[in-house]
């Protein structure tokens, strides 16, 4: 779009009769500022092109992926054999124990991480005033029962989890699952008007995702441990924490063969189930929607269908000797201390490139600027 356009000449009645030399005359140009939120046609069709790179891509990794047969897990293989005169049980399988968040915490790795922290620059720093790339920042955040865990703090506990899943996936409940960080949740609440608004085709698809959509379904997002497994074929169930309002998280189950979607929430005060209900029909409506987009087969969009998830809200009680927030979160410190050192200097890119197109899609900041100073200067 033209940022310059010439406007017709305004003859108002103060113009005189022997001015027949104004038609020979060019018209003034006029600057038209535009609003640098305001997408042009030209860059909502590159914006599409990307977008339709990026899908394509995911899809056609999709593709290779469903070639080869589905597995089960070893942790769904039953454990009978057939035989002509009974089934006999193949005592071959070890049960491991879950994560205990009530465990006793390692005294000894707690001191280790006391006396790295005391190392810090800022460790007698007032909380308010440290710097948030202090890592006594990032800890004392973490360690303090009362104060709301940052972002970065659930996706170092994720990426914790998501460490020991990919070492030892057996130690989980199900070799069929993944975890996912915050972005997850973030992006699609973000874009749900963009799916909403935008226009079906005749079979109900071609609907805007979400950026990173067709990566989650993929395994290729988050790509910290990436799992490279694909919603539905190797993966059953999806993990991911939803922040509410940056003054609650709550947590989320979705299963996708049972098409349920199950939320664990601790203090179940901190938001109504009106509000439950809008946060959750993103998902309610985009995850149905995603596996039956994404299916590299017709046999296998079969499985699937566009009908909306159903959902369930679960509290959590514990019992009071067990409610100790500070223990708890000491605990979280220490691993995350002993099995990823640098976590309070992780930072998540996995979504750079799709605010990178959101950046491309709009006039920089550079233009506008010149466009403004151009505006209240005397030249025109």
């Amino acid at each position: 779009m033209d940022l310059w356009k010439s406007l017709p000449e305004d003859k108002g009645p103060d113009v005189p009769a022997d001015a027949s030399s104004s038609k020979d005359k060019a018209p003034e140009p006029s600057l038209v500022l535009l609003d640098k939120n305001q997408s042009t046609v030209s860059d909502l069709q590159k914006e599409d092109a990307r977008y339709l790179e990026k899908r394509d891509a995911a899809l056609a990794l999709c593709r290779a992926k469903s070639d080869r047969t589905r597995k089960l897990a070893a942790s769904q293989q039953s454990p009978y054999t057939a035989n002509s005169t009974a089934k006999v049980i193949i005592p071959n399988k070890k049960l491991y124990p879950g994560y205990n968040p009530f465990a006793p915490i390692d005294k000894k790795k707690l001191k280790e991480l006391a006396d790295w922290l005391k190392t810090c620059p800022h460790y007698r720093t007032p909380l308010d005033k440290k710097p948030r790339t202090s890592r006594t920042w990032w800890y004392q955040i973490l360690r303090t029962s009362l104060e709301w865990l940052e972002d970065c703090h659930i996706d170092a506990w994720i990426n914790v989890l998501r460490k020991r899943y990919d070492a030892n996936p057996q130690h989980f409940r199900s070799e069929r699952l993944c975890l996912l960080d915050h972005l997850f949740a973030q992006q699609w609440r973000f874009n749900y008007k963009d799916f909403k608004d935008s226009e079906p085709d005749q079979n109900g698809l071609g609907r805007r995702l979400p950026g990173e959509a067709w990566n989650y379904y993929a395994g290729t997002t988050p790509s910290f441990c990436q799992s490279n497994k694909v919603w539905g074929t190797d993966i059953d169930d999806v993990y991911a924490p939803v922040n509410y309002n940056d003054t609650h998280w709550i947590a989320m189950w979705i299963s996708i063969p049972k098409r349920h979607i199950v939320v664990w929430d601790r203090i179940c005060s901190s938001i109504s189930p009106e509000d439950l209900d809008v946060v959750m029909e993103h998902f309610l409506y985009m995850v149905p929607y995603l596996l039956v987009e994404c299916a590299s087969s017709d046999e296998q969009r079969a499985q699937y269908n566009l009908e909306p998830f159903t959902y369930e809200g679960r509290p959590i009680y514990l019992r009071p000797e067990l409610a100790n927030g500070k223990t708890m979160r000491d605990k979280m410190a220490v691993d995350i201390f002993q099995e990823l050192p640098d976590a309070h200097e992780f930072e998540n890119k996995d979504m750079d490139d799709i605010l990178e197109d959101l950046q491309l899609s709009r006039l920089d900041d550079l233009t506008i600027s010149s466009l403004e100073s151009l505006l209240s200067s005397d030249l025109l």
